[in-house]
């Protein structure tokens, strides 16, 4: 990210607060799709990545990356990420903007309930 970009600022500031790191080769990919677990990180992370001890119970619980793992438990314990009628969670699949909205919504009613 070269600096100049519509979307800099708030990168900049998404990275000092810690939501936000890039990949591992220090690039950001601000054109890449999200995936479902990449958002649940984001939203875990805004919120402090508070400790989660609920167990998944998914059938594809296997594709769940390391680096997700925790804030998935949360995003799940607290009703901000829920699976698919097929028993899957589908870590890796790309977010829609549906589900997006429906993540967020979820997200701003578990915050306004800890207050």
């Amino acid at each position: 990210m070269a600096g100049g970009e519509w979307y800099a600022e708030a990168v900049r500031w998404a990275a000092s607060q810690g939501i936000v790191s890039g990949y591992g080769d220090g690039t950001f990919g601000p054109d890449a799709p999200i995936t479902r677990e990449q958002l649940a990180v984001m939203l875990w992370r805004y919120s402090g990545s508070p400790a989660s001890t609920k167990d998944l119970d998914f059938n594809d619980e296997n594709k769940i990356s390391p680096f997700a793992l925790e804030a998935l438990r949360w995003a799940v314990e607290n009703g901000i990420l829920n699976g698919g009628g097929d028993g899957r969670l589908a870590p890796q699949d790309q977010a829609t903007r549906a589900q997006a909205a429906q993540m967020l919504k979820n997200f701003i009613e578990h915050q306004e309930e800890d207050f």
